[in-house]
């Protein structure tokens, strides 16, 4: 049997701790990710030193402003959200966008008052443009869509109604289908599964458009990040490589446009063109070609 060492390192603040993965073919040519070692079969053995991530996300807090505690909002993203602000007793005492990178004051408290708020990703006033993405996908080969809008595995409900599944070998380089800013990665998980456990566990990179929308690249292998939040892409740029992370049944990329509609998370109707300029539907069962 070939045993192949390798190792990771995930730089994340916070507590370190090391864990092995084992990583082998299944009958199917489907790649598996275990905690688990495998009792006939070729595998690679990944020692992986991880690192838990401290989630970054707006907060609010209270200063005092000339003898009144104000109530400031801080938005460490880079992209803008939407925040809305409740007094104690359901009272919305704030509601509007705080743009990426930038701090606001948004109330005045009175004494002890207590404030309950939400944030959505994304400001609510973009319109998708009407442009036409690259495919994803440069290299040479071929991709079929195992799952398009409205799918029935996984694409009934927002925010994945418009998203396509396409499917690819591992470690197929994900390229960015629109230009924009990188305002998430994560590239820290290593297993998939099917069941409810792994819905938030899949490694992905969103880019936010110049019309406001941000697209989700999802599943990607682990460590194969080439962007970081904050970075400039351009289109056909490589982001990451394609694997099965998170809720998945194997290696393929989750790509959707998403955008913020009041308050909620909602995915768009999107175009892909081709090299030659034309439009590619991506359905259930198309084929694209890469020559």
């Amino acid at each position: 049997m070939k045993v192949v060492m390798l190792a990771a390192l995930l730089c994340w603040s916070g507590l370190g701790f090391a864990s092995e993965v084992f990583k082998y073919q299944d009958e199917d040519g489907n790649w598996v990710f275990t905690d688990k070692r495998p009792a006939d079969t070729e595998f690679e053995l990944i020692e992986l030193e991880s690192h838990e991530k401290y989630t970054i996300r707006p907060r609010l807090y209270t200063e005092k402003v000339e003898g009144q505690t104000a109530l400031f909002a801080q938005n460490p993203l880079f992209a803008p959200v939407e925040l809305r602000v409740k007094s104690d007793d359901g009272e919305v005492t704030f509601q509007g966008v705080i743009e990426a990178q930038s701090v606001q004051r948004v109330s005045t408290l009175e004494g002890r008052e207590r404030y309950r708020y939400r944030w959505a990703l994304g400001d609510p006033n973009a319109q998708h443009s009407s442009f036409s993405y690259h495919f994803p996908v440069t290299q040479k080969g071929k991709y079929p869509i195992s799952q398009g809008a409205n799918g029935r595995f996984s694409h009934f409900e927002e925010p994945n109604v418009h998203a396509v599944d396409v499917v690819m070998p591992v470690g197929t380089e994900i390229v960015a289908a629109r230009s924009g800013t990188v305002i998430s990665v994560k590239d820290d998980y290593h297993m998939s599964g099917r069941n409810g456990y792994f819905m938030d566990k899949a490694n992905y990179v969103s880019v936010l458009h110049e019309d406001g929308t941000y697209a989700t690249y999802a599943h990607a292998l682990l460590g194969s990040a080439q962007v970081k939040p904050g970075d400039q892409v351009k289109v056909g740029q490589v982001l990451a490589q394609s694997g099965s992370s998170g809720f998945s049944t194997g290696p393929h990329l989750h790509f959707v446009i998403r955008k913020n509609v009041g308050m909620r998370t909602v995915s768009v109707p999107f175009t892909v063109a081709n090299e030659a300029g034309q439009k590619v539907q991506l359905n259930r069962g198309t084929v694209v070609t890469n020559r």
